[in-house]
């Protein structure tokens, strides 16, 4: 007799269960389905109909034949976020370009963080110049996140994030620094400040003039014809040397000193800032440039503030209506003395000087640098490099007491006009700047940019034949199209270039980059000057007209006759039969002798 149990299943008597849809499990684990089919105790299946099918795939039929169910893997890979695939190129091997933090995020699994991200209205700060290090949470960390927790960062979330920009922000008014702000009231908004702030009446010149302990400056500043200048409107800071100070110096130096009105005025140049700073909103260590272009090294030593490593600062923080004083008990002494160069000398070392010490971790892509020479320099991050203007860091840095010290791998040259303007200060560039002209791409050349040009040189365009040069500076529209192929909107100096480097130029196909042996190629072109650095862009000389590569098939037959290859159905410049022309006379020259 059978039983039932608890939800329709019946027992038999041999120990066969009989399950609600039909289904009877055997006493040696068999499984006979609603249909038929018997599963058996090791994964093989018994049709209806007496087929086999076994626990590998393979099926054994009524008759005792045996077919084999081949079950075929495919395993795709995907690029690295950054990287792309080149035709006919194992792995990923071609680097794209760099972009900012808030497009990374949706390349880099983290799709949620960048919603998030401009939903806090942070956006623009990690859309925009800076240098950030940002963790940031994956999709799945986002999902497993519970839903309360969640919920509370999401409703408070612009407050959060606004509480931690500005989080290590010291915010000053009149010197006093605010120790908390915004705390509201029925009728106003109340910031807590450290100190009582006073009116402000004087003038920085009032303060020297009334002040006992100042009498030795109030002479040396009369002598030196620097009271109108503390009289007048500015941002000035002075560190004021008292007469203690000046009491150090021995007296014959002391009357020497006040009796030279040139060195009298470079020497209190040395003790004032170019801009107002309070005790509070100086940062430990910086390097502040005064009036006489030299540097102060403004740091802290405990409580005391410190200049160029010395507590000498007796008071501090005396505000004026146009500066603040600052009191110290030693005079500064600049180091004037050094070696005898020229003009062009001095200048070129200044542009290698930046006014503020930085570390390379601080740089970021489309930062400006500016220099004791006046002249503002760039900085280029790329993928396996990090550059100002035409020259790359090359090494660690070297971090001293007064200053940082960047290893690089060339002199810098700083830009001087815009690409146009280097194009016609080269005469090996003459016939490409009648091509410009002739193209009506001058403006273009003159825009802000950032460009990248690839400049043929006279030499590049005399190989042509000059039945196919004359035609081709003929056709202002063929001629344009030539021309943007030459150029990108982006600016790639040559130590950006790796081993696979891919450009998007201005019209067709991406350009292949690549350095050998020192020297740059582009579509096997190679560049005989690089980084010619314009306000605008960068230049780099070819001596030969830069044509779209075959496919990577027609590579490999680069040295047959040039009428076996084919032309490239893909070519996104313009494809008539003049340009197609001009790339047939020099694809064969162009690229044997790159080989």
């Amino acid at each position: 007799m059978g039983s039932t149990v608890g939800h329709g299943e019946v027992v038999l008597g041999h120990g066969e269960v009989v399950l609600g849809h039909g289904e009877v499990v055997l006493g040696h684990g068999e499984v006979v389905l609603g249909h038929g089919e018997v599963v058996l105790g090791h994964g093989e299946v018994v049709l209806g109909h007496g087929e086999v099918v076994l626990g590998h795939g393979e099926v054994v039929l009524g008759h005792g034949e045996v077919v084999l169910l081949v079950l075929e893997r495919v395993i795709s890979y995907e690029c690295c976020p950054g990287y792309e695939k080149l035709p006919g190129e194992k792995g990923c091997p071609a680097a794209l370009p760099l972009v900012n933090i808030y497009n990374t995020l949706g390349m880099v699994g983290a799709a949620t963080t960048k919603m998030y991200s401009e939903r806090a209205q942070l956006r623009e700060e990690i859309e925009g110049p800076g240098s950030f290090t940002f963790f940031a949470p994956s999709n799945e960390a986002w999902a497993a996140l519970p839903n309360e927790i969640l919920d509370a960062l999401v409703s408070n979330v612009n407050i959060e994030l606004l509480n931690a920009l500005h989080y290590h922000m010291i915010v000053t008014v009149n010197c006093a620094r605010l120790v908390k702000t915004d705390q509201h009231a029925t009728n106003g908004i109340v910031h807590v400040v450290d100190r009582v702030i006073t009116a402000v009446t004087n003038d920085v010149h009032t303060f020297i003039d009334t002040d006992d302990d100042l009498e030795t400056l109030r002479t040396a500043v009369a002598a030196a014809g620097l009271t109108q200048m503390l009289e007048s409107d500015g941002h000035y800071t002075v560190f004021a040397p008292t007469n203690e100070a000046f009491n150090k110096i021995p007296p014959e130096m002391l009357n020497r000193i006040l009796g030279d009105p040139v060195a009298l005025k470079d020497l209190l140049n040395y003790h004032i800032l170019k801009n107002m700073q309070c005790a509070e909103s100086i940062t430990s260590g910086t390097p502040l440039e005064t009036l006489q272009g030299t540097v102060l090294e403004v740091g802290c030593d405990g409580a005391d503030m410190t200049l160029n490593g010395k507590a000498i600062i007796q008071k501090k923080d005396q505000l004026g209506t146009n500066g603040v004083i600052h009191y110290i008990n030693e005079l500064l002494i600049p180091d004037s003395e050094g070696v005898t160069m020229s003009g062009e000398l001095k200048k070129l070392l200044k542009n290698h000087i930046l006014k503020e010490q930085l570390s390379s971790r601080s740089l970021y892509h489309g930062q400006e640098l500016e220099t004791l020479g006046g002249i503002k320099l760039r900085v280029f991050v790329y993928r396996n490099s990090l550059c100002i203007e035409n020259s790359c860091i090359a090494a660690h840095d070297k971090t001293g007491r007064f200053g940082s010290m960047f290893t690089v791998d060339k002199v810098l040259t700083p830009p001087m006009g815009t690409i146009m303007d280097v194009l016609k200060a080269d005469n090996r560039f003459s016939l490409l700047v009648g091509a410009i002209q002739t193209a009506g791409m001058t403006e273009l050349m003159n825009q802000a940019g950032p460009h990248t040009v690839f400049a043929p040189t006279n030499d590049a365009f005399s190989a042509l034949p000059k039945a196919d040069l004359n035609k081709l500076m003929g056709n202002p529209q063929e001629l344009a199209s030539l021309l943007k192929y030459h150029m990108a909107k982006e600016i790639l100096v040559s130590g950006g270039v790796g081993s696979h480097t891919r450009l998007k130029p201005l019209q067709g196909e991406k350009l292949e980059l690549n350095m050998k042996n020192q020297t740059v190629y582009v579509n096997k072109v190679p560049v005989v000057e690089a980084d010619l650095m314009a306000t605008n862009g960068v230049v780099h000389a070819v001596g030969a007209i830069i044509t779209p590569l075959p496919p990577k098939v027609d590579r490999e037959q680069a040295d047959a006759p040039i009428s076996s290859m084919r032309t490239d159905s893909r070519i996104a410049v313009k494809n008539d039969d003049l340009f197609q022309k001009v790339r047939k006379s020099l694809s064969s020259r162009t690229m044997t002798r790159v080989q």
